[in-house]
């Protein structure tokens, strides 16, 4: 199994014989899952999803169709819900915990690339992690940046772009998202 950049701030170039190789597995992977259709729930979960995720748990339910870039990086726990076009680019680790549900069309995105433009030219980029603490709700269309970490049993409205940490037990929406108010 090839090493991904899983630390913040290390820098690598995606296009590297080992990482297009990790992607190329799981956009075939990916192929298959997204051609499941309403009765191959069984095959998709069992079988499919467990092949394309460094941990997956149990009781978790996927929509297709998904997008996910390595899935090697990515860790989600028990009794989680991913609503259809989710993307993940999981060029760090994105660690999701237990009881988690994400709306439609929602990214989860690690990476990000040079201001500079000879260092984008040649490739470069970093990734930083991302982690969802347990029985967290993401609204629709909510985009969540590297680096960030939402606390267990928050709520993230829908449109919001998270660029940092959301403390536990709050509500946070906006573009960028910040906390509302406190959820007892």
């Amino acid at each position: 199994m090839t090493k991904l950049p899983i630390e913040k701030g290390v820098r690598f170039k995606g296009y590297e014989d080992e990482l297009q190789g990790v992607k190329i597995g799981a956009a075939f992977l990916l192929k298959e899952i997204n051609s499941c259709g309403p009765k191959d729930t069984t095959h998709l979960h069992q079988e499919l999803l467990p092949k394309l995720f460094r941990k997956l748990g149990k009781n978790t339910w996927f929509e297709v169709p998904m997008n996910v870039d390595y899935g090697q990086a990515t860790e989600i726990g028990d009794n989680c819900y991913f609503n259809h076009h989710l993307s993940i680019g999981d060029g760090a680790l994105v660690k999701i915990g237990n009881g988690v549900i994400v709306g439609p069309y929602v990214g989860f995105y690690t990476a990000s690339h040079p201001l500079d433009s000879v260092e984008r030219a040649e490739g470069w980029q970093t990734a930083a992690p991302i982690e969802v603490g347990d029985n967290v709700w993401i609204g629709a269309n909510v985009t969540i940046l590297g680096g960030v970490k939402i606390g267990a049993n928050s709520v993230i409205g829908a449109g919001s772009v998270v660029t940092k940490d959301i403390p536990e037990n709050t509500l946070a929406y906006g573009v960028p998202a910040k906390p509302v108010k406190q959820i007892k």
